[in-house]
């Protein structure tokens, strides 16, 4: 048998097989991008105001779940209970953000292009407004 045959034969074969991972890891890629996917429709984060005056919870992406007040709402100016309420709103929608990057991670990798891009969304796109931070 000619040695250049063989060569051909276990280097298609080598081929074949590297084709194959592709396929598998693609196929794999795609399952794990619907199901975060699915997360990011599904995924609700609540902030609260640390007395209570303010209690939201958000989407992904930001849009409000739900807004509402308690009792201790009332002992604040309209101009605090502003600043305090677009704080709450950030901090919820820094979460919702902040747990579809964790879903990402679980998903992909900690150290993965989708997992850290999500992550530096959530901190741009929401950042930290918390005293001191």
């Amino acid at each position: 048998m000619d040695e250049n045959a063989y060569d051909f034969d276990a280097n298609f074969a080598d081929a074949r097989r590297k084709l194959a991972e592709l396929n598998e890891r693609a196929r794999q890629n795609t399952q794990r991008a619907s199901a975060l996917a699915e997360d990011a429709n599904s995924i609700v984060a609540t902030a609260r105001s640390a007395r209570g005056e303010v209690t939201v919870r958000a989407h992904v992406g930001g849009r409000l779940a739900d807004l509402s007040f308690g009792d201790a709402a009332d002992e604040l100016s309209l101009d605090a209970l502003g600043r305090l309420t677009l704080e709450t709103i950030t901090r919820a929608q820094r979460e919702a953000m902040t747990l579809l990057a964790e879903r990402g991670a679980e998903l992909f990798g900690p150290e993965s292009d989708i997992a850290r891009g999500m992550a530096s969304d959530a901190e741009r796109s929401y950042p930290d407004t918390t005293p001191g931070r």
